[in-house]
């Protein structure tokens, strides 16, 4: 399987979009705006890759 090449954000609200996605958000065109329950799950498992990525360091 290829990895996708996920482009940085430009802006502060593709950040929040691409935050929203991890925590579940399709961002469909009709979905309303990611809520508060999104963004916390998806900044959670931010931190856990984070984590993981700093661990992978020392081993």
């Amino acid at each position: 399987m290829q990895k996708k090449s996920i482009n940085p954000p430009t802006n502060l609200g593709a950040a929040v979009n691409l935050v929203a996605k991890l925590g579940g958000y399709l961002g469909r065109s009709n979905d309303p705006p990611p809520g508060h329950q999104l963004m916390w799950k998806g900044y959670a498992h931010l931190q856990l890759m984070c984590n993981g990525f700093e661990l992978s360091k020392y081993g």
